[in-house]
């Protein structure tokens, strides 16, 4: 491979004691063979409980370029990623899990993938050796990744992943957002790729993924539409939600109100208005669709006072005397 810019490999750890030192080593040879102006590994301690803090602490003081970012409690993966991101000094960032069943000899075809053009790339654990319960469950979650967000990718879980250093910077991560990243980046216009990585069993320890995780998926695929779809005009979501409850309720209400009129004139042709429990119905509608408008009303006010950025992320400016220039490093929000 030719010479390739310097990398940073982040590795997000949660009560990995055991697996650890054989991730390092491995990932360690690996880097040593790449013709790489400089390295680093960026180990991310998320609370752990078993003895990781203190593994990695001593890798970190032991071994050149290794370096390790302690949390102070467990505040979850995308905390864990975004914490090694603001560390990392590579023009290319990787990602692995740190349970082993990521394999560090697939890092060079990572930038490989990048160097043909790639802003972006993500593992796809063709054949995955976990529980069924567990395959299922991904196919059907990324199946609706990729009708939600239109991005062809098989395998929006596999935490293997490689980005351009101008990805990773504005990003912000919550809760579980990391399983999204892809439709987050291909948004701000990244190019996307995609790599079939190898996928091992876990060696050691057990999953850190309860089926919690899965439940949680509904609240986070909204959160990925509105970081998306409607992240620079937030009136639209809620009026998606709130303008068909407000024109339900008036429906209801005017039925209620035309059959009110009628009962007035005459009796046998309608019924009265106040002892009809479908009035409560139809106010509550109105109420909810209106305070649901109102609230991206607002949302819309706070994203225009507070100036979050243009709405736009640069890929390149061509000046007559310079030339062009890239501006990867210069990402808009």
């Amino acid at each position: 491979m030719k010479s390739i810019p310097s990398l940073s490999i982040v590795i997000p750890c949660f009560n990995e004691v055991e697996s650890l030192p054989v991730l390092v080593d491995e990932t360690v040879a690996v880097l040593r063979k790449l013709a790489c102006p400089s390295w680093e590994i960026i180990l991310v301690d998320d609370g752990s409980t078993d003895g990781t803090t203190k593994l990695m602490t001593r890798f970190a003081l032991e071994m050149r370029g290794v370096k390790a970012v302690l949390l102070r409690t467990n505040f979850g993966k995308s905390a864990a990623l975004m914490a090694g991101f603001d560390e990392s000094d590579g023009d290319i960032v990787i990602t692995m899990d740190a349970d082993l069943q990521d394999d560090p000899q697939e890092i060079p075809a990572f930038i490989e993938k990048i160097e043909c053009g790639c802003d972006f790339v993500s593992g796809w654990k063709k054949k995955r050796n976990d529980p069924f319960e567990k395959r299922v469950a991904s196919l059907f979650f990324n199946w609706v990744v990729r009708k939600v967000s239109g991005l062809e990718l098989h395998d929006s879980n596999c935490g293997f992943k490689a980005y351009r250093r101008w990805c990773i910077k504005g990003l912000s991560l919550r809760g579980n957002q990391y399983r999204f990243v892809a439709a987050i980046l291909s948004w701000r216009g990244a190019t996307i790729g995609e790599v079939s990585v190898r996928h091992h069993e876990r060696k050691f320890g057990t999953s850190k993924y309860g089926i919690a995780r899965y439940f949680q998926g509904a609240s986070d695929l909204v959160t990925l539409i509105l970081l998306t779809k409607f992240s620079q005009k937030p009136l639209y979501f809620f009026g998606l939600v709130g303008l068909p409850l407000m024109l339900l309720g008036v429906l209801l209400g005017g039925y209620l109100l035309v059959n009110h009129i009628l009962f007035l004139t005459t009796a046998a042709m309608g019924f009265p208005l106040t002892n009809r429990p479908l009035l409560i119905v139809a106010a509550f509608l109105l109420l909810m669709g209106l305070l649901i408008f109102l609230i991206g009303l607002v949302a819309e006010l706070v994203l225009r006072s507070a100036m979050l950025g243009q709405g736009y992320w640069v890929r390149e400016i061509v000046d007559r005397k310079l030339g062009p220039k890239s501006t990867g490093e210069v990402a808009q929000q």
